[in-house]
């Protein structure tokens, strides 16, 4: 017994001094990305939007992305003009936080300002973009915890109030109603892209010698579809496809690359 005590000792022990030695190099880590993330901010006032963007570039490339982080950097592609990349970062940092109105006013400025009009949503998509996938996984899953609990207490344990299990049942089950859909359309939408290409052609096959169905503006998002070498067959939100060269657009999902 004692000896059992003594190791349990030891372990606690050892995890404080692991936690005290990481704990000053995650400092040190971050103390550079908050004078990065400051001199782009610098640089964005001064009307300096390139020099921002490349600070933003290599705080993502170094340290990972935030959503004031993409948001800063969506700003920036747009005051510099290159609405592809300030909408593929708004969209990342939407992600990331979902509820976030002046990321989503950014973005609708954007296509707005661009001409990039979008036709009418169903509800149930404005409805799962509330929330990240993430975010509807963890409600199902939570919300189907609770009803196997309940079920179990109900129907297993003595002396339960049926009505109450019952009701909490119920209420589980409208969750799992709603989180499920939202987090298939969430995950289904997960590979999205966006033309950051300003002259993008759609292609009729993969090939650049092949001839053009037509020009695809910056800024549109487009699903891709499949891919065939250096191409990727997507279809855009009005339903037409073509194939479009992978360097003339960059999926949501990536981090933000240079050019």
């Amino acid at each position: 017994m004692i000896r059992s005590r003594n190791i349990l000792y030891c372990t606690i022990l050892l995890l404080i001094f692991t936690a005290l030695a990481v704990l000053p190099s995650l400092a040190g880590a971050t103390a550079p990305a908050r004078q990065l993330f400051q001199q782009g901010n610098e640089a964005y006032s001064r009307g300096e939007y390139k020099a921002a963007i490349g600070d933003y570039l290599s705080i993502a490339q170094q340290y990972g992305v935030s959503a004031p982080l993409l948001y800063n950097l969506a700003n920036s592609y747009a005051a510099d003009g290159r609405t592809g990349k300030a909408v593929v970062n708004a969209l990342r940092a939407l992600r990331l936080d979902p509820g976030n109105e002046d990321i989503r006013a950014t973005l609708e400025q954007v296509r707005k300002d661009k001409g990039l009009y979008r036709q009418s949503r169903p509800l149930y998509e404005r409805f799962a973009d509330l929330l990240a996938p993430k975010q509807w996984t963890l409600m199902a899953a939570v919300a189907l915890f609770l009803f196997s609990l309940a079920y179990v207490v109900t129907f297993f344990v003595d002396n339960t109030p049926r009505m109450v299990g019952r009701g909490v049942m119920f209420c589980c089950l409208g969750i799992l109603v709603v989180s499920v859909p939202a987090a298939v359309f969430q995950y289904r939408t997960w590979n999205d892209a966006v033309v950051t290409a300003a002259d993008a052609r759609l292609l009729i096959s993969p090939f650049t010698s092949a001839g053009s169905s037509g020009t695809i503006r910056e800024g549109r998002l487009v699903r891709p579809v499949k891919s065939h070498g250096n191409f990727l067959l997507v279809a855009d939100e009005n339903g037409r496809s073509g194939w479009l060269n992978k360097a003339a657009l960059e999926l949501i999902s990536d981090l933000p690359r240079r050019d």
